[in-house]
């Protein structure tokens, strides 16, 4: 089994292995054409189109490369012009840079800073602008005056419920001296019918016993109604102070209901929900425009010594000073501006690398042309009337 399985590796590594060979041989490779495909006339356009494909395409990749290399060595000559200037020269170009290194470090910091509040919202409040300070007092005076309103409520519901319960003892002692009164003039009537029976029935002395059924009666309903009359005074009391509970419930009311719609009408107005919202808001706005303000001032500077740093280089002889704006760091520290010149350098080589590759792709296409012209020369007028239409097609 160990030498099957080791067979079966070796015969693996082997077909494999000359796949991938073959397959990295492939792409190098030119495909062969033989005689019976150029006698093809389909065959031989396509070839040709082909052909003139490759060398347009590398043309235009030429022409790109060869501007950027242009550019690029352009730059790496300014840099060169830049260090050979006198060293007075180079000190304005270093305060301007120094200048614009400060302009554009604080306007990021303000850029940083500032965002916090959406655009549309300070549009809003822009609107607003010279009315939200009088608003937010406005606001802050009628939120005061809805405590104070809402107080009223509470303590007016406070009297209610004492009114209530008053109301409630005075109608249950009304009742209670209407039923003692009835109870105690049943009983009375009872005794003095008892006591008739004791004294014409059985003919007995019962004039004390009058008397103490009259005293004890007398006492009773007086008691009865000086409670029933105190019941009644409170019930007249109460009702009077129902009438003004009413009213002032009403007159709260009223100035409740008016507040809630001024609030409301102002909270809509400024679309915030509170007067501490807002004046939070107003104090972000105001921020984010002298935040807003200063950017412009200072991009107002920066705009100075841009056109100053730019003129001083143009001025000595630097052809492209308008990329030496972005690039201040490397005009104020040597290291940087030796950075940027391997960086360039790194570039303009791959660029050159670039140009000698598609230059050779143009070569070998137009030699491809060439040498169908040449091993097939019947059809030389018909290769060079494709030519000249494919070129008459990218002039149009």
């Amino acid at each position: 089994m160990k030498f099957f399985s080791a067979l079966k590796k070796k015969w693996e590594a082997w077909y494999y292995g000359e796949a991938d060979e073959a397959e990295e041989e492939w792409e190098d490779e030119e495909p062969e054409h033989s005689e019976r495909f150029f006698n093809d006339a389909d065959s031989r356009t396509v070839y040709i189109l082909e052909s003139l494909g490759q060398m347009s395409e590398a043309a235009d990749k030429s022409e790109q490369s060869r501007d950027e290399y242009e550019a690029v060595t352009a730059l790496l000559m300014d840099m060169d012009a830049i260090e050979k200037l006198p060293n007075d020269i180079k000190s304005v170009i270093i305060d301007d840079a120094g200048k614009i290194e400060q302009i554009e470090k604080a306007r990021r910091q303000i850029f940083l800073n500032g965002g916090k509040m959406k655009e549309k919202r300070i549009q809003q409040l822009e609107r607003l602008e010279d009315d939200i300070p009088s608003g937010i007092g406005k606001m802050r005076e009628a939120e005061k005056y809805r405590n104070l309103v809402l107080r009223d409520l509470k303590r007016l519901d406070a009297e209610r419920n004492s009114y209530r319960f008053q109301m409630r003892e005075a109608q249950i002692t009304l009742a209670n001296s209407k039923g003692i009164a009835v109870i105690c003039a049943t009983a009375m009537i009872c005794c003095i019918i008892l006591l008739m029976i004791l004294q014409f029935v059985f003919e007995l002395e019962v004039i004390w016993g009058y008397l103490l059924i009259c005293a004890a009666g007398a006492v009773t309903l007086t008691a009865l109604f000086v409670k029933h009359s105190d019941a009644i005074r409170d019930l007249k009391r109460l009702e009077k102070i129902r009438n003004r509970l009413i009213a002032l419930h009403n007159t709260v009311k009223i100035r409740y209901v008016n507040n809630t719609k001024l609030l409301s009408y102002l909270y809509m107005k400024y679309g915030t929900e509170s007067s501490d919202d807002l004046e939070e808001e107003w104090e972000l706005y105001t921020s984010e425009v002298a935040a807003r303000a200063k950017d412009n001032e200072l991009k107002q500077e920066l705009n100075y010594y841009y056109d100053r740093l730019t003129e001083t280089l143009r001025t000595n002889g630097i052809k492209d000073p308008e990329i030496w704006i972005r690039q201040t760091e490397a005009l104020l520290d040597q290291r940087e501006m030796v950075e940027v010149r391997h960086a360039l350098i790194a570039r303009r080589g791959q660029l050159r690398e670039q140009l000698v590759y598609n230059k050779e792709i143009a070569e070998k296409a137009q030699k491809k042309i060439k040498d169908l012209a040449k091993n097939f020369p019947q059809y030389s007028a018909e290769i060079a009337d494709i030519v000249e239409r494919y070129d008459d097609k990218g002039k149009r």
